[in-house]
């Protein structure tokens, strides 16, 4: 049994990091999206994922995870994507380099696309936590488990009641 963990947005705070660089606010949760020449501007920040802050309950899911695969001898990996139209060059070194940084330990993989993690997908004990929708419906229709993440207090039952911990 493999644990995907998404990155941004589920441990780093790429929102957060994204409107402070920006200095504007929007609201994914009702749709709004970042207008072009904005989302052009943050593409500017070659070194963007380098950067990015940890998300609040970041820690706390991660030793979560950590102690359930000591236990089970399950896996834990983080699963990630790169920009699709690589407009960032530096993003894929930076995302390990972060994920060494902050959670040592744990393998880096690159998708390398969102649209490419359900390939990751072998049993359907594997699992998926990730912040797109989209990742989380292609994961679990290739046959595994998936949580739209929002926040730790959220993922954590969830977790709980998957796994029977």
């Amino acid at each position: 049994m493999n644990i995907y963990l998404d990155m941004d947005d589920v441990v780093a705070d790429w929102l957060v990091y994204a409107q402070e660089f920006l200095k504007m606010r929007w609201d994914e949760a009702k749709g709004e999206r970042i207008p072009q020449a904005d989302w052009d501007r943050l593409k500017e920040n070659h070194r963007f994922y380098r950067d990015l802050p940890l998300k609040p309950g970041a820690h706390e899911l991660v030793n979560w995870c950590r102690t359930y695969c000591a236990k089970t001898g399950a896996n834990l990996y983080f699963l990630t994507a790169l920009p699709h139209d690589y407009s960032t060059p530096y993003a894929a070194y930076d995302k390990v380099h972060w994920g060494d940084k902050n959670f040592p330990g744990i393998p880096v993989f690159l998708g390398p696309f969102s649209h490419d993690k359900y390939r990751y997908c072998k049993s359907p004990e594997d699992i998926l936590i990730d912040d797109r929708h989209s990742n989380c419906h292609e994961w679990t229709a290739a046959g595994g488990r998936s949580h739209i993440y929002t926040t730790w207090e959220n993922c954590k039952p969830w977790l709980e009641e998957t796994l029977g911990a």
